[in-house]
């Protein structure tokens, strides 16, 4: 009965689900263009082709379960914890991990394809991205939902200024976009220091909105419309000490993130992140014991804006292509829930759920043409597994959705979040 009782909640919603979903998976419309009428049928074989593609989905979930029971029953996690080996470990990785990292990041030309380097350096663009919104939604806890429109600032910023200068080279946009970015992002703080939680939302959201339509309907001569700029190929990556123009982008992305995280966490574990920490958790309180609130909710959305605006300085000296979908809202979103997986106030929980929302889905796709085209991998992997692959990509949004509520369900803090946070969360 117990039993019963416990598991309740979890039967009464995947009923709920597959209520919602009988019409989608188990029905087909048949129209009927004569007579101007539509028929519905009963169709088994999309619902079952529908679980055979997402049937190593379900093998992963249910090992993931087992590992989490076994560890339950058997506290590996808490036996590792204790392991003063592993104690020391850890305290030299916190100590010295840029040391390691740095090199084996910048390495990476040496021994990835071209396509995996493409990869990297998009995943490091949205890491940027990432660690810019954690100042402020993580650490000050403001609720920004149009975090893209900074992020197209800088792409523009670059490519309307290139188009008017005879040299203007991503080396020189970049440390001007920073200082840019900040204003706009202090100009935005201005008029929403009164506000909180959705109201602060819906206004970044309604600046978002603002800014790409004011693009899309600029003379196409000046910003270029729905069709977007394409920029000179001076003013991009150029090949450099006999590196390609990939690896360039790879290596200036990575050593752009590597001085935003060093930068980032200085401040946090200074009296600035401490003072935005204290407005997170009790603004009210913050401002009666001397914390200057509004200075540091200002500094925050400059910091955060100029890091989203060098990020798309590197994203046109990439592509050398800027169009307005850059600051859709699906983008703010995207980077939003990258944040929230990673764990709120968490800059390398940030770059983690970057790394894990971009690249796993890009790698599903890559992953039928590297198990077809590899006579090693085509022998290992069983036959039903790498046909489930082939269309397992198309049902990424679907996977998000369910990674994302189940992240809210059973780990609210996210995948590096602390305890404390978790606490916060629940009680808030």
């Amino acid at each position: 009965m117990r039993m019963i009782l416990r598991l309740r909640p979890y039967l009464l919603g995947l009923l709920g689900i597959a209520i919602i979903t009988f019409p989608f998976l188990w029905l087909q419309l048949d129209p009927d263009f004569d007579n101007n009428t539509i028929k519905v049928r009963w169709a088994p074989q999309h619902g079952l082709q529908f679980f055979d593609d997402l049937l190593p989905v379900f093998v992963v979930s249910l090992l993931i379960w087992l590992g989490i029971r076994a560890n339950r029953h058997w506290h590996w996690d808490q036996a590792a914890a204790r392991n003063q080996t592993w104690q020391k470990s850890v305290a030299v990785w916190d100590d010295y991990w840029a040391w390691v990292a740095m090199p084996l990041v910048l390495c990476g030309p040496f021994f990835l394809s071209a396509t995996g380097l493409g990869l990297l350096t998009n995943a490091g663009i949205y890491m940027l991205l990432a660690l810019g919104l954690n100042i402020t939604v993580g650490m000050t806890g403001l609720l920004v939902l149009g975090y893209a429109a900074f992020f197209a600032f800088g792409a523009y910023f670059f490519a309307l200024t290139q188009q008017h200068l005879g040299y203007f080279p991503w080396w020189m946009a970049a440390p001007l976009a920073f200082p840019l970015g900040g204003a706009i992002g202090y100009l935005l703080g201005l008029p929403c220091l009164r506000l909180r939680g959705d109201y602060l939302a819906i206004v970044t959201l309604g600046f978002a909105e603002a800014f790409r339509e004011i693009i899309r309907n600029l003379d196409i001569s000046v910003a270029g419309g729905d069709q977007g700029i394409i920029l000179k190929a001076s003013s991009k990556f150029q090949p450099l000490w006999g590196l390609n123009r990939g690896d360039m982008c790879y290596i200036i992305t990575a050593l752009a993130l590597f001085l935003a995280v060093f930068l980032v966490q200085r401040l946090y574990h200074s009296p600035v992140g401490r003072a935005w920490i204290a407005i997170r958790e009790n603004e009210i309180a913050a401002e009666a014991v001397g914390v200057p609130v509004v200075q540091m909710k200002l500094l925050a959305f400059s910091l955060s804006a100029a890091v989203a605006a060098v990020a798309g300085v590197l994203y046109g000296a990439k592509d050398g292509f800027v169009s307005p979908a850059l600051c859709e809202f699906n983008q703010s979103i995207m980077v939003l829930a990258m944040v929230i997986l990673g764990g709120l106030g968490n800059s390398y929980g940030a770059l983690l759920g970057a790394a894990l929302l971009y690249l796993v889905p890009e790698y599903l796709k890559l992953l039928p043409s590297a198990i077809h085209d590899s006579p090693t991998l085509s022998a290992i992997v069983p036959t039903f597994v790498s046909n489930s692959l082939q269309n397992l990509s198309d049902y990424r949004l679907l996977l998000f959705g369910a990674v994302m509520v189940i992240m809210m369900l059973y780990r609210p803090q996210g995948l590096l979040g602390s305890a404390r946070r978790k606490t916060e969360m629940r009680n808030a």
